[in-house]
C-alpha cells in the first residue's frame, strides 16, 4: 500500500472513531424537533427572587436572597452577594434556551448529571424549580442540563456552568471598601511615613496635612481608584476576634496602615491594614473595614498604594498657566534673550531679536517644557547651599498673562545631574532633570517656522 494512501485510511478511521464517539454520547439521532430551542424556563429576571446553588466547590448549598435592588447570601454566611455574578446567574436561567434534546438510553452519570456538577433550585411565579448542570459536550460551549426531574437530557449554553460552579469567594462582595470613590471627598491616612490628610473641592484634591499644598491630581485620585476597585483574596474570620492579643498575629492590633475617608453626605469608612507577623502570615497582609466584624486578606498592592509620602501626593508641577492666556515670553539663555507674543486667533510671533520680529514661531517649544516639568524633589525651606545655585541662574523664563500679571522662573546651570528651579510664585525650590536646559536651550532659529 502506498504511503499516501495508508495516511487517507488513517484519517478516515480517526473521523470514524470520532462520529461513533460523539453520537454514542448523544445517545441519539438528531434532536426532537418539539424540544429544539425550547426556552429552560418560562420566566423573567423579575420572577426571581431568591435561588439556592449546590456545587462541588463548596461543601454547603449556597442561598441567595434578593433585598430590594441588591443580592445577598443567606447560608452558609451572611454576607453581600457579588451582584455582577449574581445578576448573570439570573439572566441566564431568564433567557437561557435548551439547544437540543435527547432521551438518554444509560446511565446520567454518563453525562456528568448523576451527581450533577451544578444544581440550582428556585421558586419563581409560585412554581419551584430545579436545573441540574453536568459535563461539557466535546465543543465545550454546551453543557448537558436536566430541567425538573425530566426524563430528557438537554444541552443548554455553557456559561451558566461557569457562572455557578464558583466557591463561595468569588460568589460573594469582595470589595474591600463599599464605596463609590466619586464620592469620597475627604481622606486621613495614617502609614509608616506619617499622616497625611487629603480634602476635595470643586477645583480639585489639596493636601491639608502635613502642611496646606496643592495636590498632585493623578496621584490622588489613583488611590480612591485603589480603593474603588480594592478586592480582598481570602476571609480569615467571618466575625473578628475581639481583643489585641486575638489581632496581633494579623498585625492588626496596631495596624501599619489606618485610612478614613469621608463621603458625599458625610458617610464615613474606616480600613485598618496589617502585616501579619506569626509564621503563617507574615507575608501576608489584612485588613478589618469597620463596617464589617470580619478580617481579610489583602494584596501587597493595596498596601502599596496606601503607603505613601507627602511627596508622593503633592503637586510638582513647577508652574501651572492656561498657554491661551499668556500674551508675551522672554527667555534669557546661553543666546541671549529671546521674546515672543500672541496675538489674534492664538498666533504666536517673534519680538526679540530684531532681526527675526513678526516671524511665525512653533510657541510649544517655549511653553511645554515648563508646564510638562516635574519635580523628583521639593525644598519647601531650603539651604543656603541649594539657594546658592540659583544666584546666577543658567536661564530665566518671564510668563505676562492678558491681565499682566508676571510670573518669573529661574534654572540653575547643571548640578550633579539635576538642576534647581525656583517661581516667583512662591519660595519652594524644585529639583529637576536636566532635559529641561535642554528643552529650554534653544536660539531664535530653532523656533521658527
Amino acid at each position: 500500500m502506498k504511503k499516501s494512501t495508508l495516511i487517507v485510511v488513517v484519517i478516515a478511521a480517526a473521523l470514524g472513531a470520532f462520529v461513533y464517539f460523539y453520537d454514542s454520547k448523544l445517545a441519539a439521532g438528531p434532536p426532537s424537533d418539539e424540544a429544539s430551542w425550547k426556552p429552560a424556563f418560562t420566566i423573567t429576571v423579575g420572577d426571581v427572587s431568591g435561588f439556592t446553588i449546590a456545587n462541588k466547590s463548596n461543601p454547603a448549598p449556597i442561598v441567595f436572597a434578593k433585598q430590594g435592588s441588591n443580592w445577598n447570601i443567606t447560608q452558609p454566611i451572611a454576607a453581600s452577594a457579588d451582584q455582577s455574578s449574581v445578576s448573570g446567574i439570573v439572566s441566564d436561567l431568564a433567557s437561557d434556551k435548551i439547544e437540543r434534546s435527547f432521551s438518554p438510553t444509560d446511565s446520567l452519570s454518563k453525562y456528568g448529571l448523576d451527581p450533577a456538577a451544578v444544581t440550582i433550585s428556585f421558586e419563581a411565579k409560585g412554581a419551584k424549580h430545579t436545573l441540574k448542570l453536568g459535563d461539557k459536550d466535546f465543543s465545550s460551549s454546551l453543557v448537558y442540563a436536566q430541567v425538573n426531574a425530566s426524563k430528557q437530557i438537554g444541552m443548554i449554553p455553557i456559561s451558566l456552568l461557569d457562572e455557578t460552579s464558583k466557591p463561595l469567594l468569588q460568589l460573594r462582595d469582595r470589595d474591600v471598601l463599599q464605596l463609590n470613590g466619586a464620592d469620597i471627598s475627604g481622606v486621613a491616612l495614617k502609614n509608616p511615613s506619617g499622616d497625611l490628610a487629603l480634602t476635595k473641592d470643586a477645583s480639585g484634591w489639596k493636601i491639608t496635612k502635613p502642611k496646606p499644598s496643592d495636590a498632585d491630581q493623578s496621584a490622588a485620585d489613583s488611590l480612591i481608584s485603589s480603593l474603588d476597585s480594592a478586592k480582598f483574596s481570602a476571609v480569615v474570620s467571618e466575625n473578628s476576634p475581639g481583643t489585641a492579643k486575638d489581632l496581633a498575629p494579623y498585625g492588626l492590633a496596631h495596624p501599619d496602615v489606618s485610612l478614613d475617608l469621608t463621603a458625599k453626605g458625610g458617610k464615613q469608612f474606616q480600613l485598618l491594614i496589617g502585616k501579619g507577623t506569626a509564621k503563617d502570615t507574615k507575608d501576608n497582609y489584612y485588613a478589618r473595614d469597620a463596617s464589617r466584624p470580619m478580617i481579610f486578606q489583602v494584596d501587597s498592592g493595596l498596601y502599596d498604594s496606601l503607603n505613601k509620602k507627602f511627596f508622593d501626593l503633592r503637586d510638582k508641577s513647577i508652574l501651572h498657566f492656561d498657554a491661551a492666556n499668556i500674551s508675551l515670553v522672554e527667555i534669557k539663555n546661553s543666546s541671549g534673550t529671546i521674546q515672543c507674543s500672541q496675538g489674534k486667533n492664538d498666533e504666536w510671533t517673534m519680538v526679540q531679536p530684531v532681526a527675526d520680529k513678526g516671524k511665525s514661531i512653533q510657541s510649544w517649544k517655549v511653553l511645554d517644557p515648563l508646564q510638562n516639568a516635574r519635580a523628583t524633589a521639593i525644598y519647601d525651606s531650603p539651604s543656603p547651599a541649594i539657594l546658592a545655585h540659583l544666584a546666577k541662574p543658567e536661564i530665566v523664563v518671564t510668563l505676562t498673562d492678558k491681565s499682566g500679571k508676571v510670573t518669573t522662573v529661574s534654572i540653575s546651570a547643571e548640578v550633579k545631574d539635576s538642576v534647581y528651579a525656583r517661581t516667583s510664585a512662591g519660595p519652594a525650590i524644585y529639583q529637576l532633570s536636566t532635559q529641561i536646559l535642554k528643552d529650554l536651550g534653544f536660539k531664535p532659529s530653532d523656533l521658527l517656522l
